[in-house]
């Protein structure tokens, strides 16, 4: 099949328009994509009662197209370039090893812009899983919000299922970068699948910079005025600094010390992951900004307030949607493309201010007949 190569000067528009590629590739994303806008939340937007309706729209994702665009990297250039090809299957992604300078090379030099934070997000995927809506939610709030150049998937496996057939057929700029989680750091054994993620998303950081996310994560708005920090989190409680959005400079100093924090590794289920970084930051206030409670509220504290009922997220950036702690809870309550039309609860309104572009309620078409 025909491959295109994009060089180094076409890199303009990286991260800014979604109808070309973010190293000024010719394939029109917009019709691969996705994304609605009702006025994004301009309707009703000071209105949190969602006493109104609205009619949303239809979400081009619901129907998968035949072949879809691929992504790789031509790491045999001097400058690492972007080659586009076609696919008809959902799990042909392009995969590069973790410690391949190739990728470092391209973020510096098609994923940057000056700015201390590039425009690459990071995802971890252990094991052969499946992709459900809520990781969907995700990815399609990165693509809203962050427009990003890349999205890279830390891991051994690629996902599976309907919900990632949807969203690479909606972005093709997805890349394997394919390694293994760590068992031990410096000479102790990792207990627990959680600590061995907390440990490679600063790993990760430290190689690329970037942003990092959680993959029931989702990005509220766009994230663009945090970028000129060389280092971002949020409070998850007091005294707990969240890790599930975290944004950094490549080699970013916070990153090393709280990397170096493991050489007093603890079982202890939250110490190293969220209070080690609180007490860093309260320690060096000058390598980091905190943002508030503006990436994590309502924290898994109040749960509830996700699935039960309505919450005010004006002011976040982003929301942890707990999504294992919900299937747990509730095995049998359905969040899909379809619910959350009408879905009266924060959840419910996060995923149509991410998939359809307003918060608002669904006018119930069916209903009205």
């Amino acid at each position: 099949m025909e491959r295109k190569t994009i060089t180094l000067e076409q890199k303009k528009n990286i991260g800014r328009d979604t109808s070309q590629d973010q190293c000024g590739n010719k394939i029109d994303l917009k019709e691969m994509t996705v994304l609605p806008v009702t006025n994004k939340t301009k309707i009703y937007e000071n209105d949190w009662t969602f006493s109104r309706t609205i009619k949303c729209p239809e979400l081009p994702v619901l129907h998968i197209r035949i072949p879809r665009k691929r992504v790789a990297l031509n790491c045999k250039t001097e400058i690492p370039v972007f080659e586009i090809s076609e696919t008809i299957q959902p799990d042909d992604i392009f995969e590069i090893a973790h410690d391949d300078p190739c990728l470092t090379k391209f973020i510096d030099n098609c994923c940057s812009d000056g700015k201390p934070v590039p425009y690459v997000v990071h995802f971890i995927w252990f094991m052969y899983r499946e992709f459900d809506f809520f990781n969907f939610l995700s990815f399609m709030s990165v693509v809203r919000f962050v427009r990003p150049c890349l999205i890279l998937i830390h891991g051994d496996f690629v996902p599976y299922g309907r919900y990632w057939h949807r969203f690479t057929m909606t972005f093709p700029y997805v890349i394997l970068v394919r390694r293994s989680p760590k068992l031990t750091i410096y000479g102790k054994r990792v207990e627990f699948i959680e600590h061995l993620s907390d440990i490679m998303r600063i790993e990760i950081l430290k190689d690329y910079g970037g942003i990092y996310l959680d993959y029931d994560e989702v990005v509220l708005r766009s994230l663009e005025p945090l970028r000129i920090y060389n280092y971002v989190q949020g409070y998850e409680l007091p005294n707990q600094l969240g890790s599930q959005l975290i944004m950094a400079k490549r080699n970013a100093t916070f990153l090393q010390l709280w990397y170096d924090s493991y050489k007093n590794y603890s079982k202890e289920w939250l110490y190293n992951a969220l209070e080690v970084p609180a007490m860093l930051a309260s320690q060096h206030p000058e390598l980091i900004h905190i943002d508030g409670y503006n990436f994590t509220r309502p924290s898994w504290q109040n749960m509830t307030w996700i699935f039960n009922r309505n919450y005010n997220w004006a002011t976040n950036y982003a929301m942890h949607s707990y999504a294992r702690m919900f299937v747990k809870e509730y095995p049998n309550r359905k969040v899909d493309l379809m619910s959350i039309r009408y879905l009266n609860t924060t959840i419910g309104s996060i995923s149509r201010h991410v998939l359809f572009g307003s918060k608002e309620l669904c006018y119930n078409e069916t209903k009205s007949n």
